[in-house]
């Protein structure tokens, strides 16, 4: 567990009390797993932790974008700095995984912020364009709203 909490406290706007929190989180998804109303996913290779991935579900998560009803957020998808770059793709198999793992539990997709305060933001913003999330007209001065559908979601092609 400690390995993942020092990934996750790479987050930009990392705060003392979010140790509390993801504490939690990963208690309530060993104890329940993929029923765990605060899912984490860890990329691990080598034994070695390379990146964490969090999702909020449950009755206080579900938010209208752009009149669609969304009840999953990507709160964060974080890789550890001394491993980011490099042609790894670590960032883009976690959140393969993830959105997998959405698919196969039954969710129709989720939504996350680009938070523009972030450093790096606009890079952040190119990683989910690529990764073919779409920017919401309904995102703010502060932020940018995202979201995708999983593959179990998408519409067939014609």
């Amino acid at each position: 567990m400690s390995d993942v909490l020092r990934v996750l406290a790479q987050v930009p706007t990392w705060e003392e009390n979010n140790v509390d929190s993801w504490r939690r989180d990963l208690q309530e998804q060993e104890e329940h797993g993929d029923g765990a109303v605060h899912g984490v996913w860890v990329l691990e290779v080598a034994s070695a932790v390379r990146g964490v991935a969090t999702v909020k579900r449950g009755r206080r998560v579900p938010k209208t974008i752009d009149g669609r009803l969304w009840t999953v957020y990507l709160e964060y998808l974080i890789i550890d700095e001394d491993h980011r770059g490099g042609g790894r793709r670590y960032g883009a198999r976690l959140e393969e995984h993830v959105m997998r793992e959405l698919a196969r539990q039954g969710c129709s997709g989720a939504f996350l912020h680009v938070f523009k305060r972030d450093d790096g933001w606009q890079d952040a913003l190119e990683f989910w364009e690529r990764r073919a999330w779409e920017q919401a007209a309904s995102s703010q001065a502060t932020h940018i709203l995202m979201t995708k559908e999983t593959a179990a979601s998408a519409p067939e092609p014609s």
